[in-house]
Formats: C-alpha cells, sequence, structure tokens
C-alpha cells in the first residue's frame, strides 16, 4: 500500500504499538463489539479457548526475525546472537525482559515476547536492536511476523523453478523465496517474478529483493494483479512452477500490529474484498503450469475471504485444481483446520443464511461465492486441508493459508470481476527504460577481459544496462539465463521495473585504464572468473582496512602496500577469505573500501572484532534522523503512515469498487477543480464530505468504501480538523 496521508491530531497521537512514539500518545481502545460477535459466532475453535483468544489479540504482536537460511555465515550469526546478546538476556534479573526463542517448525527463526517498540527501547535490549537493524540491512537478518513466513515454506520452489509472487510488496515474503532458491546454489536457474500494482511500492519491493540481497534471478514487474498479461519465454507463453497470491486482505488478523483496525472493522471489510480476492486468485492459477502449486493466503481470519475463495476455485476449476493437505508439511506449526460452515453478516452484523436471503437492497455488495458450500461440495473439496492460524496458539498473528495443485489446463469463465484501477492511465504515463543487454564481441566486454582477467566462461552477454543502445551506460547489470531470455520477451508486454545485480558502474577517473570498476554487489559472483586485480592479504590488513575511520587508509599502514602498489591503479578486489572480498579503489599512498558501513560491521564481526562502538556511533545517527524526521513532520502538519501489509483494503495498491451496503448515504455532488500541475495527466474533482468546516473524528463507512476503491485518495486537515477527498476519474 503506497503512502497514506492523514494529518488529524488522532493520527498524529499514534499507538506505541504501532512502533511511532509520540508526546502526546492516545491509547487505541482494543475492543470492537461487531468483530467478538463475528468470531464468537464462527466458531472456529472450542469455547473454552475464548478468552484466552481475545487476551492474545489485546496484547501487543511479539517480535521476529530470521537468521538468511542460505547465507554463508548463518552458524556463525546464530552464535553471535546466542553468546552476545540471548544469554546477557537471560541472566538478567529484570521480570519484563525476554530472550529471543527459535521456533519449533522454523530453524533460524527467533520470536520475543516483547514488542518491537520495547526491544527498540530496552536499555538491556538495545544492542540486540542495534544488531538486528546493522544486519536486516545487508539482508543477513529479516525483521518478519512469523505467520508472513508460512507461504514460502509451503511453496518451497526448488533452484530452478520460475516462481510468480502475484501481490509481492512490500517483498518480505519475496526475499524468503529467494532465500530457499539460494540455499543449494550462488547463481541458481530458476527465476522469481515479483509484481505489484503500485509503482511505489515496486520501489520498495526492488529494496528488499535486489538491493537487500543481491541476486540475478529476480525481476520486479508493475502490473494489476487481476489483469496480468500472459508472459512468453522462448516464443512460448509462460507458465510458472509455483505461485504466490498473498492477496489484499481486511487484516483483521494484524490488530495486535495495527491497533486502527479495532475501531473501523466491520463484516463489510471482508465483503468487499471477496470478489477482488477471487479474481486475483483466478488468474494466479491461470498463470500456474500443470503440477505446479499455488499459495492462497490473507492475513485474515475470516472465512468469507479464506474458504469462500478456495471453495469458489474448486468450484469453477470442476476437477482441475485440488488442495494438497498442508498441515502435514509443517507439522510442529499449531493451526486449525479449514472450515466447511461459516456464517455471513452484513455489516450492521444481521444473519443471512443464504444467497436467496439478501435483501434487494444488499444484493450488489453480495455474491453466490460468500456462503458455504453444499454437504455434497465440501466432502470433495477437502477445506480441512486448508490452515487457519490465531493467535493464542503459538503467540502470533491471525493469518490463512491454502495450498492448491494445477492438475490439469483450463480457463476461467468471467463474469463481472472487481479490478484495480489505474493500470490503463498508468501505461500511457511511464515509459520503461529498455534492457540493453551486450552483444557479442562488445568493446566494453574486451575492456573488462583484458583488464580484469575474465574467462571466457563468463557469460558477458548476461550483462546489460537500461539505456539506447547508442548511450553511454554508467552502470552494467548482470542477469541469469532465464532473467535475460525474460526480459528480452516481455519488454513490450509487461512493465518491467528492475531485474539481476549490479556489477559493473563506469568510471570517471582518468587515472584507471578500464572504463568500469568492480561493484561489491556482483563481487562474490564474478570473483571465480577473475584472474587480474584481484589480492589475497592477512588478517591483520583486512582488519586495518575495516577499522579505519576515514574512507581513504593510507597504504603505508598495510602489510601489502608495496603489492598493491604494483597493481594498476583503480579498482581492485582484496580479500582475506575469498568468501569475503572487499571492492577498493587503489592509489598510490592510498586505499578505500568501496563498501557500506553496514557490511564493515558485518566483516568485523564474523572476524570476531567488538563492534560496539562503531554500531552506537550508528544508532545515535539513525535517533537523529529519526527526531529530525518527526520534527519536520510536526512542522508540516503531515503525518506518515508507511506501511500496513495487506490491509485496510488499499494494499498493494489494489483499489476496490466500493460496495453498495456500504454507499447508502451518498456523498454531494462533487466540484469540479483545476487540473493539478504536478499531475497533468489526471483529472481531480475535489469534494467535503459532511462539509468542509464540520470536524469529523473518523470518515463514514460511504467515505471508508471510496477510499478503498482508491477513489478518493484520503487527506485531512489538523488544522480545521475536516476530511477532504480527491477523486481520480
Amino acid at each position: 500500500m503506497g503512502k497514506k496521508k492523514n494529518n488529524s491530531k488522532k493520527h498524529q497521537n499514534r499507538s506505541k504499538s504501532n512502533g511511532n512514539r509520540t508526546d502526546n500518545y492516545v491509547p487505541v481502545e482494543k475492543t470492537n463489539e461487531k468483530y467478538w460477535n463475528f468470531y464468537k459466532a464462527q466458531a472456529l475453535f472450542p469455547e473454552d479457548e475464548w478468552d484466552s483468544f481475545v487476551q492474545h489479540l489485546r496484547r501487543d504482536l511479539p517480535s521476529s526475525f530470521r537468521v538468511q537460511g542460505c547465507h554463508k555465515d548463518r552458524e556463525q550469526l546464530i552464535k553471535e546472537m546466542e553468546t552476545r546478546f540471548f544469554q546477557k538476556i537471560r541472566e538478567s534479573s529484570d521480570a519484563s525482559v525476554f530472550a529471543p526463542v527459535e521456533l519449533p517448525w522454523y530453524p533460524g527463526v527467533y520470536q520475543t515476547r516483547m514488542s518491537r517498540t520495547e526491544v527498540r527501547s530496552h536499555p538491556i535490549l538495545a544492542e540486540l536492536h542495534n544488531f538486528l537493524v546493522t544486519e536486516a540491512e545487508l539482508g543477513s537478518i529479516s525483521r518478519q511476523e512469523t505467520v508472513s513466513m508460512i507461504p514460502p515454506l509451503l511453496l518451497n520452489p526448488s533452484k530452478e523453478h520460475f516462481v510468480l509472487d502475484m501481490c509481492a510488496a512490500p517483498g518480505s515474503k519475496t526475499m524468503q523465496l529467494i532465500e530457499i532458491m539460494h540455499e543449494d546454489d550462488l547463481n541458481p536457474p530458476g527465476m522469481i517474478v515479483a509484481n505489484d500494482v503500485d509503482k511505489k511500492r515496486c520501489y520498495m519491493l526492488i529494496h528488499q529483493t535486489l538491493k537487500r540481497m543481491k541476486n540475478a534471478n529476480t525481476v520486479v514487474i508493475n502490473e494489476d494483479a487481476t489483469r496480468l498479461p500472459d508472459m512468453e519465454l522462448d516464443g512460448k507463453v509462460l507458465k510458472f512452477d509455483r505461485v504466490l497470491c498473498d492477496v489484499i486482505c481486511s487484516g483483521d488478523g494484524t490488530v495486535r500490529k495495527n491497533p486502527d483496525i479495532w475501531e473501523k472493522w466491520s463484516p463489510q471489510e471482508g465483503i468487499g474484498l471477496h470478489r477482488l480476492q477471487l479474481s486475483i486468485a483466478r488468474r494466479g492459477v491461470e498463470q500456474l503450469a500443470i503440477g505446479g502449486q499455488l499459495v492462497y493466503s490473507t492475513c485474515s481470519m475470516n472465512p468469507i475471504e479464506d474458504e469462500a475463495v478456495v471453495a469458489q476455485l474448486l468450484r469453477e476449476a470442476n476437477g482441475a485444481l485440488k488442495l494438497v493437505d498442508a498441515h502435514p508439511l509443517l507439522p510442529k506449526l499449531k493451526a486449525l483446520r479449514g472450515v466447511n460452515n461459516w456464517k455471513v453478516f452484513t455489516r450492521d452484523m444481521k444473519l443471512i443464511n443464504s444467497f436467496e436471503e439478501v435483501p434487494e437492497e444488499l444484493k450488489r455488495p453480495f455474491c453466490k461465492s460468500m456462503f458455504p458450500p453444499s454437504e455434497e461440495e465440501a466432502k470433495e473439496m477437502h477445506l480441512d486441508y486448508t490452515m487457519r492460524i490465531v493467535p493464542h496458539l503459538q503467540d502470533t498473528g491471525g493469518f490463512f493459508v491454502a495450498l492448491l495443485e494445477k492438475v490439469e489446463e483450463f480457463t476461467f469463465v468471467r463474469e463481472r470481476e472487481t479490478t484495480a484501477k489505474g493500470a490503463t492511465w498508468r501505461k500511457k504515463l511511464y515509459k520503461d527504460d529498455p534492457f540493453t543487454f551486450l552483444k557479442e564481441n562488445d568493446e566494453r566486454w574486451h575492456d573488462l577481459q583484458n583488464h580484469y582477467g575474465i574467462s571466457d566462461d563468463f557469460h558477458y552477454q548476461n550483462l546489460f544496462n537500461r539505456m539506447l543502445e547508442d548511450q553511454n551506460s554508467r552502470q552494467l547489470f548482470y542477469a541469469n539465463d532465464a532473467v535475460k531470455n525474460f526480459l528480452k520477451s516481455n519488454m513490450k508486454k509487461v512493465s518491467i521495473q528492475n531485474a539481476g545485480m549490479r556489477m559493473f558502474g563506469r568510471n570517471d577517473n582518468k587515472v584507471e585504464s578500464a572504463k568500469f570498476r568492480v561493484s561489491q554487489e556482483g563481487i562474490r559472483t564474478i570473483l571465480s572468473y577473475m584472474s587480474k586485480q584481484v589480492l589475497k592479504i592477512s588478517e591483520k590488513d583486512m582488519l586495518t582496512i575495516l577499522r579505519h575511520e576515514e574512507s581513504l587508509v593510507p597504504l603505508e599502514l598495510l602489510d601489502s602496500a608495496e603489492e598493491m602498489r604494483s597493481f594498476v591503479s583503480g579498482s581492485l578486489v582484496a580479500y582475506f577469505n575469498k568468501e569475503d572480498p572487499v571492492c577498493c579503489w587503489i592509489g598510490q599512498k592510498t586505499c578505500a573500501p568501496y563498501i557500506s558501513k553496514e557490511e564493515k560491521i558485518h566483516l568485523l564481526r564474523m572476524l570476531g572484532e567488538n563492534t560496539e562502538v562503531i554500531e552506537n556511533l550508528m544508532r545515535n545517527k539513525r535517533r537523529e534522523k529519526a527526531i529530525a524526521g518527526r520534527n519536520a513532520q510536526q512542522n508540516t502538519g503531515e503525518g506518515n503512515d508507511e506501511e500496513q501489509e495487506k490491509s485496510n483494503g488499499t494494499s498493494n495498491g489494489h483499489k476496490i469498487e466500493p460496495a453498495a451496503d456500504d454507499t447508502k448515504d451518498e456523498a454531494p455532488s462533487p466540484k469540479k477543480t483545476i487540473q493539478s500541475p504536478t499531475q497533468p495527466a489526471q483529472k481531480f474533482i475535489a469534494s467535503c464530505f459532511k462539509g468542509v468546516n464540520e470536524p469529523e473524528k473518523s470518515p463514514t463507512p460511504s467515505v471508508r468504501a471510496l477510499m478503498a476503491a482508491g477513489r478518493p485518495r484520503y487527506y485531512s486537515s489538523s488544522a480545521s480538523g475536516t476530511y477532504q477527498y480527491l477523486y481520480l476519474v
């Protein structure tokens, strides 16, 4: 979901459980009678567990993190955390502090009963938080809610699989899929296509999948998942071995980390999203190869968003799809089996037993697929193979997941479908940069090969830039064969935002003979092919380079100074351990490592150095930056709700049509305004609900429906306490 501006005083004083500290903290009342009555009526678990269910939902969500499964330093990182942090926490006399514990169902994943805010602010845990932040920036560790790690585990792609993530942003699950594919191969032959409809969220996705974990087998595209075009590979329609449909949802399972949901939730949230969820899932099934598997998941516990969607997929597939029992695949995960019966309520909690009972004025938002299957259908569907995670079983958020397998090819017969808005006009506004691959005997390749001694085994024609052929490129990226073929086949079919890893950066320094220097991002992939401009140095010299406070390290401090001077000035790869090379710039008197501060800290840790001083300096800088950001927000009166994953009706950029049940009190006739000069291709209509000067505590149901539809983008004035809405025509 893109940023949602919300400047009212109420939202500036956000809950501490959301991790945003403010001076005027207003606690959220963690209750909603409709929520309690709805889930009590569903009877998803034994009645004697109800109190525990309620108590867990009212607590803040525990913090959790995962050590990268394919990381070469995985065991050393775990040992570092255990000896440096966990042991100290366990020995503490502070009863409010809890050490992270490894999950029984996922090795390498840790959870503590403390929330993110508590971990960040508690003196005993401050060092651990600092460690997690620096390692997370490198992708060595991912801070992610435990239940959201389940879908990639069930898909479990192999290194040669083609994988599609349909609603990928912000990218934590996509990164987990990348990790799994890289467990046995540094450069796997398979490919992941990560899609999101929101262009801004694609930037977040790129940071997660391509920046934090450098890899050559991922492509990020920007398309509406409900209308995802057929893609090609080698002249044929591309079908995927694995598809992840982690769809937009009401997010009612995330109330522990998104407490704002308490106030606004009603049964209408799920009803308004059901059609869109079904549209995305249908398109995902169509993209699946025969024998391939698809995971459908939501962060909602609502059967209308969960089993109802899966049941309709099975009904329409007529035997071409089957459910796979997910429970034996994760035997140590405590989860409920899916249900065959559920209750359907209106927004006002009026029970409706069948579609035939739906009042005429409510026919539009409801549809037959929202209601439970017949007894005969239920016997064939095996909805009990699906998995529902509820908070009180293992102290998590709420979640639902289903694993389906495609048995034979078929196409869904489409009637009325809810789709995401904006894809058509977006394509008219943006023109993607081309992907231009190096051709045979390219002059740039000869320059690189001669200077760095790169062997002929390296696939240099997999190097590319994002410019036209007649332009000077400043960077060269690398993609594996699958991604290369995908880019060449689909540049005009889909909006491709990014792909591959950076391997070379243009050198503007006239001293060096080569036009490009080696990039730290791609060095581990190309190092084994290089025979020039590579030097093994002592551990002492590596520590000197990494410890030095200034960016330029005098060569006189290094034992290998003379060897370094013997190389051609410019880019040089230095290493003590070949698995941890460092790209440097060598002059006659100095050496400059081209790595980030986070990577410096990581390498020092792996060499057994104490990095507390550097970590504290970086923590203070982050704190100063955060304070400056909060002050700037207060001065401008703008809030910044950065991200609420796949919830609140606008996640992943999908914008749904308002349900009729939510739009009974229609807005006043909109008044046209002058076209915005900052977005000349869009026409805007501005309107205020309930009068410009009348303050409102929260948007009305009709406004919420329009907000969820993407019409309007939502703004409010902190000065007057009023709401203003901008419609996209």
